[in-house]
């Protein structure tokens, strides 16, 4: 498995995608992770060279498409925002591209969003395979979003055939599942993964979960994830590619993206040592 750096992660930090790729070359990532709303009115193709001038690969290209929209002309405008992310990934030679979820109006919705998302994204799956792309998602984590648990991943797995898993080890606790069991569920199906940590919040204003605990992106190897756990169970499950770094905490993201790469290193060699 290699790491990856998520523009997304440390884009209100740095003024341009060139500090961001030179900031993956310093902490010797591999590959950035595209968030495409990140590149501020600049051509894929510019992205795609700073990339090629450092040696990053393109790992995947996420960003929003609204296929949930019950109105037939902003569902069609979603379908065509993710054909977008498809061109994208061809331009980059990038193999995997993730869907960022609308969410439903309410809870009472989110059935009716459901079977619309499915619709999408089988649509954009059977056009991203002739274009030799992935099609991902995450799961996301906001329980108005059709994909937020295990059970609602696997809904929407069967609705497009072909569709694949970004695995986001956090995100599976906000909506009541254990990142560990998420792995082995998906094994063979996980295409991408993301890497975060969560702290309580002590606000109680940022994310909050299935049980009602509230949580906020924590450092690293401070926080409430069993990298070691998760690293396991995604070799276990046999997965062996891209794992992208994500924080979301309080404190400086380019510092706390220093920082926190050692530790995760360390926690994959010695996992993958023992297996």
């Amino acid at each position: 498995m290699k790491f990856s750096l998520m523009t997304y992660t440390v884009a209100g930090a740095l003024e341009t995608l060139e500090a961001i790729a030179d900031l993956a070359v310093e902490v010797e990532f591999e590959g950035l992770e595209l968030s495409a709303g990140g590149l501020k009115g600049r051509p894929a193709s510019e992205f795609g060279a700073i990339c090629r001038d450092r040696g990053l690969a393109v790992s995947c290209i996420n960003g929003g498409a609204d296929l949930v929209a019950e109105d037939d002309a902003e569902f069609a405008a979603g379908v065509d925002q993710a054909r977008e992310y498809i061109e994208m990934a061809g331009e980059l030679d990038c193999p995997v591209i993730m869907i960022v979820p609308a969410r439903a109006a309410s809870m009472e919705d989110k059935p009716r969003a459901t079977a619309r998302m499915g619709e999408g994204l089988g649509i954009i799956v059977d056009e991203a395979k002739s274009a030799g792309v992935t099609v991902t998602v995450e799961d996301f984590p906001n329980l108005l979003t059709p994909c937020s648990s295990i059970a609602e991943m696997e809904d929407l797995l069967g609705r497009a055939p072909g569709l694949m898993v970004n695995y986001d080890n956090g995100n599976w606790i906000v909506g009541g599942d254990d990142p560990v069991e998420a792995a082995r569920a998906f094994a063979g199906r996980i295409a991408n993964a993301h890497i975060k940590d969560w702290e309580p919040d002590p606000d109680q204003s940022r994310i909050q979960t299935a049980d009602g605990s509230w949580i906020r992106g924590g450092l690293h190897g401070q926080g409430m994830i069993d990298h070691a756990a998760v690293f396991a169970a995604l070799i276990e499950a046999g997965y062996d590619g891209w794992l992208a770094y994500e924080y979301e905490g309080v404190l400086d993201h380019v510092e706390a993206t220093r920082e926190a790469m050692p530790y995760l290193r360390e926690v994959l060699a010695s996992v993958q040592g023992a297996n």
